[in-house]
Order: C-alpha cells, then sequence, then structure tokens
C-alpha cells in the first residue's frame, strides 16, 4: 500500500511463499533497475515466534550473499504503546539481525515512548525516526530535544 502511495516499485511473493526469495527477487530487480536503494519490508515478525526470527536471520543471510555488506541498515519498528515489551522485541530482534536504527511509532497520542530510552541504553541503537501520525509527513527524524520536551511534557 505504501509502495502505491509513494510510486514506487514494490516486489512481492506469493502468499505462504518464501520470504527470503522475495528479498533476493527485490535486490536483482532494484540492482537491473540501477537503484541505489532497496527497502526490505519484514512486518509481522513477532519476537516471540522463533520460526520468524529463522526467517529474519534467512533474508539478512540471502541478502548479503546476493549483495555485499546487505544488510546495509536493519531498522527495528517499535510501536511507542508497548512499554516495556519494547526492551524484550528489541534485544530478541538484535540477537537475531545487527539492528541498526530504531523506528518509534504511535507517538500520536498520550504514549510517549519513554522506554525506549531504556532500549536505546541497554542496547546502544541509535534512534532513527519517530512517527507521529499515519500520513507520509508523519515520520520525522529523531531529534532528541524535540523528544525530550514530548516525553516531559504535561
Amino acid at each position: 500500500m505504501w509502495a502505491d502511495r509513494l510510486g514506487l516499485p514494490c516486489v512481492t511473493g506469493t502468499k505462504g511463499g518464501d520470504p527470503a526469495a522475495v528479498a533476493f527477487d527485490a535486490v536483482e530487480a532494484g540492482a537491473a533497475r540501477g537503484v541505489d536503494v532497496v527497502l526490505i519490508d519484514t512486518a509481522g515478525r513477532l519476537h516471540t515466534h522463533g520460526d520468524l526470527m529463522e526467517e529474519l536471520k534467512k533474508i539478512a543471510r540471502v541478502v548479503g550473499r546476493k549483495r555485499e555488506g546487505a544488510p546495509h541498515e536493519s531498522l527495528l519498528v517499535l510501536d511507542g504503546t508497548v512499554g516495556q515489551n519494547a526492551m524484550q522485541q528489541g534485544k530478541t530482534f538484535a540477537a537475531a539481525v545487527p539492528v541498526t536504527g530504531l523506528i518509534i511509532t504511535k507517538l500520536d497520542g498520550t504514549a510517549k515512548g519513554g522506554s525506549v530510552i531504556a532500549l536505546h541504553q541497554e542496547l546502544r541503537i541509535p534512534i532513527r525516526f519517530l512517527g507521529v501520525g499515519e500520513g507520509l509527513e508523519d515520520l520525522e527524524p529523531f531529534d532528541a530535544d524535540v523528544f525530550a520536551d514530548r516525553l516531559l511534557s504535561d
């Protein structure tokens, strides 16, 4: 849906297919089209499901074999409303693949994402973006001062 909204090509697989094969095809398609960046969305991977974490590891291995140094970024998207569960999610994902940054979403409501500070301190993973709504413009680069103001505001 987001690829359509942004007018970007999207490589998909068949329902029940191998996610690593789709990632492989996406990297190949990107190379054939001469693009510099290929985003691989692995949404829906619950940290409590070992089989899904193994699929995530496989995706990273496959794209790493297809493109040297890949994945170059692994961004973990965390729901800002989950509280301390974010810590366990972060630890599990970081154990599966090298997580290079965090995206914290759903910060447009009453949740302020305070638990991600502990996650950042524990795992030393930088916060890259904040989601403060559901529109395209609602994904903003992380600014520590703005985050602290929001966190400490009434």
